[in-house]
């Protein structure tokens, strides 16, 4: 399925909520000797469901001597090679079982490196990853049905309001393509009177958002805590939000791959990876410090992804916490830092629902965004094999249109592979030349 209906998404959330009751509550206090207990047993049968299911995987064991039922899962894991966006991509059918797919869920996929790429993921393993966050969420002193005001996943048509509110979760929804002066006093006299427990966002949005506050002496004493994602957090972001409403911001990390998981405790010390939820390697870099994000998820049925580069980077070695917990932590995350886009009257959106968009979009290789001038966005587009003449210039208009429906910016669509790499190689999909 594309996307998960409302009410199946409420249901795996309280599956999840169980989970977290019945199991994650108490894991995270487990010992080192037990944790590697249990990613031991997780992943042998991942190995062994790979090998007898997954098409892709056959032959690479038979190829390089991986024993699906070795003594020890970890040595025989670390036989395959580092599987890459490109190869899922251009196989992508080899790593699915098409009957399970029909009843996973399916994600897309663009992130920060402008190549979009659509995964399946078993039911089991969402019910995990609900439990998790929500355990987060507790250990910020969430209980069911606060208030929390959401700054991401709302893009509304120009007729319909900057803010939604969902009665059912008790959350309300503000567009992140509307965060001009007077939109941000319009959300910050609703959050006055709707007085919300907490934020929930981008980083990038509630850094706007913390910072209007700031500036127009904007008071919300409900506020608890704050909840970001998607993008890596920005410099002066925790200062901020203490500054504007006296809370903590609490960090998570993921991706739509569905392959690990890290989270920020209430110590705010480092990211502790969820070792329930995925196998964690960190791979050295020429720079000293910064490892490679390496990833396993251990339950994902549907399509498993052994040793999936994710393409972001940590910072800093495997460490442990002051909280006392036994799961490992990094001092933090990197490599999905995003830029603002700047508007003719110099307000800034975040990028993170472009992203969004163009992973909708079938039948595009990769894209790339520039910004050399205030109010104006050049989009790149490389498409797929197959899509006519005609076809690309009626994606050129379509998008152009929406596009500044959504943002207020002039776009130009151009049909191009020529993008711009930086000095180490690494594809961006936004780069801002405006200063």
């Amino acid at each position: 399925m594309k996307k998960t209906n409302l009410l199946l998404d409420l249901y795996l959330t309280i599956r999840g909520v169980v989970h977290y009751n019945s199991f994650l509550k108490r894991s995270q206090n487990f010992s080192s000797k037990k944790i590697r207990k249990y990613q031991e047993v997780w992943l042998r049968n991942l190995l062994r469901h790979a090998y007898y299911n997954i098409s892709w995987y056959a032959p690479k064991f038979r190829e390089l001597g991986v024993r699906p039922d070795g003594k020890n899962p970890f040595n025989e894991l670390k036989k395959l090679p580092i599987l890459t966006k490109q190869e899922v991509r251009e196989n992508h059918s080899d790593f699915c079982i098409p009957e399970a797919a029909k009843s996973s869920l399916s994600f897309s996929t663009s992130g920060t490196s402008g190549e979009p790429l659509s995964v399946y993921t078993s039911r089991n393993q969402w019910i995990i990853e609900q439990g998790i966050i929500w355990r987060q969420w507790k250990c910020a002193g969430y209980n069911f049905r606060d208030k929390i005001a959401i700054f991401r996943s709302y893009s509304p048509a120009p007729n319909e309001p900057s803010i939604k509110i969902d009665r059912l979760r008790n959350w309300t929804y503000f567009s992140v393509f509307r965060m001009d002066e007077s939109h941000l006093d319009e959300y910050m006299q609703f959050l006055k009177r709707w007085r919300p427990k907490f934020l929930r966002g981008y980083p990038s949005a509630l850094k706007l958002v913390a910072e209007h506050a700031l500036r127009h002496n904007h008071k919300i004493p409900s506020l608890k805590a704050a909840f970001s994602a998607s993008e890596v957090v920005p410099e002066g972001l925790r200062e901020v939000l203490r500054d504007a409403f006296g809370i903590e911001l609490f960090d998570h990390y993921g991706q739509a791959e569905i392959t690990c998981m890290f989270h920020d405790c209430e110590e705010h010390y480092g990211m502790h990876v969820d070792w329930e939820y995925g196998y964690v390697e960190l791979l050295s870099t020429p720079k000293p410090n910064i490892y490679r994000i390496i990833a396993t998820n251990l339950h994902n049925t549907s399509m498993p992804l052994l040793r999936y580069d994710t393409g972001d980077l940590a910072i800093g070695d495997w460490g442990l916490c002051k909280c006392g917990r036994n799961s490992f932590i990094v001092k933090a995350i990197q490599g999905r830092m995003d830029d603002y886009l700047i508007t003719l009257d110099g307000s800034k959106l975040t990028t993170v629902n472009l992203y969004t968009y163009f992973s909708k979009l079938d039948d595009i290789q990769r894209f790339q965004m520039i910004q050399e001038q205030a109010g104006e966005l050049i989009v790149l587009i490389e498409f797929k094999e197959g899509i006519s003449e005609s076809g690309c210039k009626k994606f050129q208009k379509t998008t152009s249109t929406e596009l500044n429906k959504k943002t207020g910016l002039k776009i130009n669509v151009k049909v191009s592979s020529d993008f711009i790499q930086s000095s180490e190689g690494k594809f961006l999909s936004f780069i801002q030349k405006y200063n």
